[in-house]
């Protein structure tokens, strides 16, 4: 993919390329600061774009800019993380059009299974990245993180509650994986991994996303009351916590609207609190 290739050598990264089992070409970008190195191996944050947006949308965020400041460890001596942007590959969506197909995450495939022959190509494909990124050198395997918007977020919740050693998972505006208001298959969450799981929704979002996530963090909670969560609502300012969905957002029609307007930026205000959400969980 040209933008990965693009990206990469704009920030000095290193460009991964795979073939899934599907025969499709699959690639990603490492990017790691200077100073990650096997006696001071930095976090590694693996971050999932949202559909029909390649990996760098991430320049719209303020995730790059702090890739040797952030504080992901509490050491001081360890400022900064690695951060891994997998592409995503053009698929079938259950989402409203233009939505419906393009760029992104099959998360409506729910085979995690890493000894099937059917296991998820793009689950397959974060899998061996990761691997990559470690096999790379410099990486803390205690601080492995998942980051994502939309469905690029629902796919990090759900691989994360379903793979060993992932530390934890903070993301933005996810869709409910499981049961998104527009899935044709419904199912109960289902974890094989307490990996503590941060969402960020906006109180008014598109196709009712803010319900839809606010009913994923209550299944979890009712099914795993030992999983760790953080649920954060925020205003349409994207500058301040609120205590409920904006009813008036609910509608599966809510696209050409504020909704979209808040779907569509990542909310900056609120990055340092996924990365504090990142840093006071380390896998356990």
């Amino acid at each position: 993919m040209l933008l990965i290739a693009n990206l990469c050598i704009a920030e000095g990264g290193t460009q991964f390329d795979w073939t899934d089992a599907n025969g499709e070409a699959r690639n990603a970008c490492l990017i790691k600061p200077a100073t990650a190195s096997d006696d001071i191996p930095l976090p590694l944050v693996v971050w999932l774009h949202p559909s029909l947006f390649p990996p760098d949308v991430i320049l719209t965020t303020n995730i790059l800019e702090q890739i040797s400041t952030a504080d992901l460890t509490g050491d001081p001596e360890r400022p900064g993380f690695a951060l891994l942007l997998p592409a995503g590959r053009d698929t079938e969506h259950f989402y409203p059009a233009p939505d419906d197909t393009g760029i992104g995450w099959d998360n409506w495939y729910r085979n995690l299974d890493r000894s099937s022959p059917d296991l998820n190509v793009d689950v397959a494909a974060i899998d061996h990245f990761i691997a990559e990124a470690k096999n790379s050198g410099g990486i803390d395997d205690q601080r492995i993180y998942l980051s994502g918007w939309s469905n690029g977020a629902a796919m990090a919740i759900m691989y994360s509650l379903n793979t060993p050693d992932i530390a934890a998972a903070a993301v933005y505006s996810a869709p409910n994986p499981y049961d998104d208001n527009t899935d044709p298959n419904p199912q109960i969450p289902f974890a094989s991994e307490l990996t503590p799981i941060y969402g960020l929704n906006n109180s008014c979002d598109v196709i009712g996303i803010c319900y839809s996530s606010s009913k994923l963090h209550a299944d979890l909670a009712a099914r795993y009351p030992e999983l760790v969560q953080q649920h954060v609502l925020v205003d349409d300012l994207q500058l301040n916590e609120v205590q409920a969905c904006n009813a008036l957002c609910a509608s599966e029609d809510n696209l050409l609207s504020i909704g979209l307007v808040n779907h569509v930026r990542w909310p900056l205000a609120f990055t340092s609190d996924m990365f504090r959400f990142m840093r006071e969980n380390p896998l356990k």
